[in-house]
């Protein structure tokens, strides 16, 4: 596990690297500029069965953050309006301390503008890190926690804002935005934690933008080919069972169809070991390991931030020996390209809310 949570700390520092650079050199001037503290009227959503009794009411959750905006020496820079890129300290209290306890995260975050009109804006922002979490499942002192097998967790973060600037320094914002909390299925039980919340912030520009420059790297590729390879591991239920190895094979092919947005449609090839196990316990005749192979066809929408990626998918399995997780499922990630032709992939591949497994991936594009 530890192994697992090294590389998920470096994928998601070399992310930030990207799109948040602390080099003003290599930003064209970036640094933060702003200050941001924000208070949440949050509550625990029941996405689940038997997951009613977390949800203790509204509970209070706050951030900290430091922005600042892109210079314009990036074409993505340019085409998103110049988006608010930083960093963001989460606390959550989460309602049920003696269950859930609190929860403490850190993430990059970006800031969209969607809409514009006179100085009031309407913003997507997302972000993407880790969080700790100081209850979670344990046998006998904490098994009426279902959603959450243990400390370190997956945190993703998104919301609509809408800000209104009340002088030169300071932005009144506030909208609702969703957060969840999830292990990826490397523990069970793994429900995982999903708290919408109503939100206002307060944001102070402390120092002035840099002038902005113009854009120097050239146009994206309108259409690519990419093959992926990725690994990762899943836990049955019950709690404290041991770990399945899951594979994954897939291609994409995807078009641009604006500096911002690509679509696709692709295939792929999961294989794994948890299947096996799930069919044993049905007392279904032995399969053979080919036997195992769930080919599936996926949908792919993609957003680009230079050579790095945000990407869905929505996929449909061709064949599944072990049916019990529907026909269904989802992919939610990041890709970053690291050279011409070679890339870095990783993702959580899901039923609905139901976690599957992380993946680990690399990939090569051929087009």
């Amino acid at each position: 596990m530890k192994r697992f949570v090294f590389l998920g700390v470096v994928f998601y520092g070399l992310f930030l690297g990207y799109i948040c650079p602390a080099n003003s050199q290599e930003a064209g001037g970036f640094r933060f500029t702003r200050a941001e503290t924000a208070a949440y009227m949050a509550w625990v959503w029941p996405h689940a069965p038997h997951m009613d009794v977390l949800n203790r009411g509204l509970f209070p959750m706050i951030h900290m953050g430091f922005s600042g905006f892109p210079m314009g020496t990036k074409a993505w820079h340019h085409a998103y309006g110049f988006p608010e890129l930083g960093i963001t300290i989460l606390y959550a209290d989460l309602g049920y301390p003696e269950v859930l306890g609190h929860a403490w995260g850190a993430f990059p975050h970006i800031s969209i503008p969607l809409f514009t009109k006179g100085t009031l804006s309407l913003n997507l922002r997302y972000g993407l890190g880790l969080a700790w979490l100081t209850q979670y499942y344990s046998e006998p002192d904490n098994e009426r926690n279902i959603a959450i097998s243990n400390p370190l967790n997956i945190l993703m973060n998104t919301g609509l804002e809408l800000h209104c600037p009340l002088s030169d320094q300071l932005t009144l914002r506030g909208g609702f935005a969703m957060t969840h909390f999830s292990n990826g299925k490397t523990r069970t039980p793994n429900k995982g934690l999903n708290v919408p919340a109503l939100k206002i912030a307060l944001s102070y520009a402390f120092s002035d933008v840099p002038p902005r420059q113009a854009a120097q790297d050239g146009n994206p590729e309108t259409r690519s080919l990419r093959f992926y390879g990725a690994l990762g591991y899943t836990r049955l239920y019950p709690a404290g069972g041991p770990a399945y190895a899951e594979f994954a094979l897939s291609t994409t092919y995807t078009r641009q169809l604006s500096q911002k947005v690509a679509l696709g449609l692709g295939a792929d090839l999961f294989w794994g070991f948890s299947d096996r196990e799930v069919l044993r316990r049905l007392d279904q005749q032995p399969l053979s390991l080919a036997g195992l192979l769930k080919p599936g066809l996926h949908f792919a929408f993609e957003q680009w931030f230079g050579q790095t990626a945000f990407v869905l998918q929505q996929g449909l399995y061709l064949y599944a020996a072990n049916n019990n997780d529907g026909k269904g499922y989802n992919r939610i990630g990041f890709r970053h390209q690291w050279s011409d032709k070679w890339l870095i992939s990783l993702s959580l591949k899901s039923h609905l809310f139901r976690a599957d497994f992380i993946e680990w991936g690399m990939g090569y594009r051929i087009l």
